[in-house]
């Protein structure tokens, strides 16, 4: 299970950002460091088989499961505390 879980990732990802209903595609740089949301997403829907949402710079983005396994590495809580990450 990923949700609440923190990963930085080892290299560029893209994700989807839903912006005033509006579809972005972001690139999620190396090293960036996502937190996968415990729920449904902002707008209250359920994630997709294969999808899930995180947060990066205080953004929502949707990733797919597959890139965050393959590309990420679980980032311990009392690392994120001492790197400021948030």
């Amino acid at each position: 299970m990923l949700r609440g879980k923190r990963f930085q990732l080892t290299r560029p990802t893209v994700g989807i950002q839903l912006l005033n209903g509006n579809r972005f595609v972001v690139e999620l740089p190396a090293n960036a460091v996502v937190k996968v949301l415990p729920g449904p997403d902002v707008n209250g829907k359920v994630s997709d088989k294969g999808i899930l949402y995180a947060t990066w710079e205080e953004r929502t983005v949707a990733m797919f499961v597959v890139d965050l396994e393959q590309r990420g590495i679980e980032v311990a809580e009392d690392h994120w505390s001492a790197t400021g990450g948030g």
